[in-house]
C-alpha cells in the first residue's frame, strides 16, 4: 500500500496535532501533582517547606 506526499502530510500533521495535545496533557497533570505535593506538605506540617515558617536572625 503506498501512499502519496499528501497523504503522508496529512499524517504527519495529525500526528503533530496528537503530540502537542499529548504535551498539554501532560502539563497539565504535572501540574496538578505538584499542587497536590505542595498540599500534602502543608497538612503534615513540614515547617521548611511551609511559608508561614519562623525565621530565625543571627
Amino acid at each position: 500500500m503506498t501512499k502519496s506526499n499528501d497523504d503522508l502530510v496529512k499524517e504527519i500533521n495529525e500526528l503533530k496535532t496528537e503530540m502537542q495535545q499529548m504535551k498539554e496533557l501532560l502539563s497539565m497533570l504535572f501540574t496538578i501533582v505538584v499542587e497536590q505535593e505542595e498540599d500534602d506538605c502543608e497538612d503534615y506540617g513540614f515547617p521548611m517547606l511551609n511559608q508561614d515558617a519562623p525565621t530565625f536572625n543571627n
